[in-house]
């Protein structure tokens, strides 16, 4: 009795449990003076109470393992024998317990697979379409993994037919055929059902076999256990096989065998109505290119035919509710062929919208999506019509249906992208991306996401060189933003395969999309990345495009490290020369001017470059700007002229002739201070004459580039550099006729200013030179009324006008200046 209240463990108690008992018997011996009796003893039940339970844990945990070993039930004879009562809830419970429990064998989980598989199986008998078809597809997962690890003995054929049987009717045609194939000869009690199986599966396989299905089913029929109900669904299968072999005469002897009360009547009028449709197709066929008004009406009669004969189909026998939809889907198609796009609209939206998960219906969904694309012209309405079509696909894995495959499917959905962008309607495809997973990956939507805005941005290029000038800037603007979202996306498809061998292409194209769209950050990002892979084909120009990002970026020592390693190890490149000019930008911005000049004058006389290249046209530009800007007129001005002479067309004309016309005013104050200095008149005659030629020759200059601007802004609206160059030119023009002394071209000049910029604080620079004028002429009265005329203009200039962008004065400072001119 006490060994039952208080098991024992064979093996000793651990040293941790000793030692720790020790200790709590010293410390109550070395406390027993200082404690009660009483006390001594409660401590000491505790101290038991303690052990005990530490004694009870031990050899529970001791005995635990045995005890399960002794409990393991097998449940497997339990489920094989519910299967075979019929009993399948049971026999799907006792297999899933038998998976649950530790330790089982191999051939116990293979058995509780086929147990799972077959009764599943045969619950989907009792269910119909696509309910019937997830049962199926469902069984034929457990089968298949049974099959692997081995059929129970004694259940192999069985196991063989219920797997070739659930593949079949779950729609997997094909990998059917050769499981009922073994089935056939491994289970001879089930080869009548296995012959029709078999039919099935050649006729509506990937590859049909039309000719081992009609032999199928010829064997099938050839039972005379048949009932008639059987029969005359083996009628209806040859029937069916016989016309998709084109056999039309047949097919017909064989469906007026199927008498009006069968259940397979209502299949065999809508296999007629199918005859119809191809006996119209036929007529439409030998009428040719040009049919004739009788023979266009003898194919819409014919078609009106085949649709009264499939209506007439949906009420009839008691397969209606597949009947139903399949002759809706058909009269849908023979609307399409008589070229009425309405009707077959609304039919094949009302298949899908009644039977949204049949085979007809999702067909439906994406006739009704090509419609409203292609036909109607329905832009949104299809993008939604393809995302219902998508969804009720559902998982790409499981999806089976005969009338479109999923290739045909993806093909339907490329093709609608393809026709947005061939019409230029990008937007839309970029929506109809958003709908492609998951029939497409993930990988691919997003490519075809990023190939959309790209041909976006190309499209809005192309069109700024066919707009105006306000337009056109919209253009690059719009064409920029689509490039920056193409370099999100290949960013984003980039992540996505990382591992894989397309990676690095995917950061360059995504590394060219932002350095075309000007997000230089995300540019110099991935042009990093992407120099850590690539060791030599694209280098060169990756090493310029970072330079080119971080020039942007004001980055300039960043950018010269890029750019001259692309100069240095890549010198034979072409690259090489577009890094020199801009690392002569780069030095330029830093104040290097003879680093630049070196690296131009490289690009302009090595001899690798030819006048016709634009690096060379570019080098040759900022040359000359250089030399302007350094105040080297007399070598800024040949270099400048060449320019011009050479490249007429090009977008920095207007630049050039503005510079050369600086350079030539600039150059005219050498001769005027000789001219003041010098006292031998000859000289002096031969100074002003220099000085004259020289002024002359940037007044030409700047009235041919006031003369371009100004035609030009008759047509649009000038960017803000034109209008400086512009609102220069009028100025510089007539203090060149001032500086020449031609002071009544100087104020004819500053008067055409003082129209155009009447509102702005530039007209008050305009009158107050027209007033100097007017005293170096002597008529001092005129002077002080252009100077009292400038001081109302300036009460007219709104008070939140930009006077120190434009003038040299604030409004204040301009009050004052005025008034005291007029006092002079």
């Amino acid at each position: 009795m006490e060994a039952q209240r208080q098991p024992q463990s064979d093996s000793p108690p651990p040293a941790w449990f000793r030692r720790v008992w020790s200790r709590l018997r010293s410390g109550i011996v070395g406390a027993g003076e200082r404690i009660s009796r009483r006390a001594r003893i409660a401590i000491l039940v505790g101290v038991l109470m303690v052990g005990a339970n530490l004694a009870l844990v031990l050899t529970w945990l001791n005995v635990k393992p045995k005890t399960e070993s002794q409990t393991k039930k097998d449940y497997l004879a339990a489920a094989l024998a519910a299967l075979d009562r019929g009993n399948y809830s049971d026999a799907k419970r006792l297999a899933a317990l038998t998976r649950d429990q530790r330790g089982i064998s191999a051939a116990e989980s293979s058995g509780a697979s086929f147990v799972l598989g077959a009764a599943t199986a045969m619950e989907a008998d009792s269910m119909w379409d696509e309910d019937q078809r997830r049962y199926y597809l469902l069984a034929a997962r457990h089968l298949e993994d049974a099959r692997r690890g081995g059929f129970p003995k004694g259940r192999e054929g069985k196991g063989l037919f219920l797997l070739g049987k659930s593949l079949c009717l779950s729609r997997e045609y094909t990998a059917s055929q050769a499981i009922l194939e073994r089935a056939l000869q491994s289970q001879p009690a089930e080869s009548n059902e296995i012959h029709r199986l078999l039919a099935r599966a050649y006729l509506w396989g990937t590859r049909p076999d039309l000719k081992l299905a009609l032999g199928h089913i010829e064997q099938y029929l050839a039972d005379k256990q048949l009932s008639r109900r059987e029969q005359f669904e083996g009628l209806l299968t040859k029937g069916q096989i016989l016309f998709k072999d084109g056999k039309i005469d047949a097919c017909l002897d064989v469906l007026k065998q199927i008498p009006k009360d069968s259940p397979s009547y209502a299949d065999a009028t809508v296999l007629q109505g199918q005859l119809l449709m191809r006996a119209a197709e036929k007529l439409q066929a030998d009428a040719g290119d040009a049919p004739t008004a009788e023979a266009r009406r003898a194919v819409q009669d014919k078609y009106a035919e085949a649709i009264d004969t499939l209506r007439k189909a949906q009420n009839r026998g008691n397969s209606a509710e597949r009947i139903v939809p399949q002759s809706m889907y058909l009269i849908g198609q023979c609307f399409l062929a008589m070229n009425d796009p309405r009707s077959a609209l609304d039919q094949f939206r009302r298949t899908q919208q009644g039977y949204p998960e049949s085979i007809e219906g999702i067909a439906a969904a994406f006739q009704e999506a090509d419609l409203l694309l292609r036909r109607l012209d329905q832009d949104d309405e299809a993008i939604a019509a393809y995302r219902r079509a998508v969804a009720a696909v559902g998982d790409p894995a499981e999806f089976r249906n005969p009338l479109l495959s999923l290739d045909n499917i993806r093909q339907r959905l490329s093709d609608a992208d393809q026709t947005f962008a061939k019409a230029g309607r990008f937007e839309k495809a970029i929506q109809l991306t958003g709908v492609l997973f998951p029939l497409f990956t993930r990988e691919k939507q997003i490519e075809l996401a990023a190939e959309a805005h790209q041909a976006w941005a190309a499209a809005l290029t192309h069109d700024v060189g066919r707009s105006s000038t306000v337009e056109g800037r919209e253009a690059a603007r719009q064409a920029r933003a689509q490039l920056r979202q193409a370099g999100d996306a290949f960013s984003q498809l980039a992540a996505l395969r990382l591992a894989s061998r397309a990676y690095p292409e995917d950061v360059w194209n995504s590394a060219d999309s932002y350095l075309a769209g000007h997000d230089f950050r995300g540019a110099v990002r991935m042009l990093e990345e992407y120099l850590r892979y690539e060791l030599r084909r694209r280098r060169p120009r990756a090493l310029l495009n970072l330079g080119t990002a971080q020039l942007a970026l004001e980055n300039f020592d960043r950018a010269l490290e890029a750019l001259n390693e692309c100069i240095a190890a890549y010198a034979s490149d072409a690259a090489s020369y577009s890094a020199r000019l801009l690392a002569a930008k780069a030095h330029v911005e830093k104040g290097e001017a003879k680093e630049a000049e070196k690296l131009l004058r490289e690009n302009l006389e090595d001899g690798g470059l030819t006048p016709k290249s634009l690096e060379w046209r570019d080098s040759l530009f900022a040359l000359g700007s250089l030399l302007e800007v350094e105040g080297r007129d007399e070598e800024a001005i040949p270099r400048l002229e060449e320019y011009v002479e050479r490249y007429p067309d090009s977008p920095q004309l207007i630049d050039a002739r503005y510079l050369i016309a600086e350079a030539y005013r600039r150059s005219a104050r050498v001769p005027r201070e000789k001219l003041d200095g010098d006292t031998i008149e000859t000289s002096r005659i031969e100074h002003n004459k220099q000085m004259q030629q020289l002024l002359g020759a940037a007044i030409a200059q700047y009235e041919q580039v006031q003369d371009i601007l100004t035609r030009r802004q008759e047509q649009t609206e000038l960017e803000a550099s034109d209008q400086a160059i512009l609102r220069n030119c009028y100025f510089a023009r007539g203090a060149a006729f001032y500086e020449m002394g031609r002071y009544d071209d100087a104020i004819r000049a500053y008067e055409a200013a003082t129209n155009r910029y009447q509102h702005q604080p530039e007209v008050l620079d305009a009158l107050m030179q027209i007033a100097a004028c007017y005293r170096r002429l002597g008529r001092a009265d005129e002077a002080r009324h252009t100077l009292e005329q400038a001081k109302v203009m300036l009460t007219r200039i709104s008070l939140d006008a930009p006077f120190t962008e434009t003038t040299n004065y604030t409004r204040d400072q301009w009050s004052r200046i005025l008034d005291w001119y007029a006092s002079l």
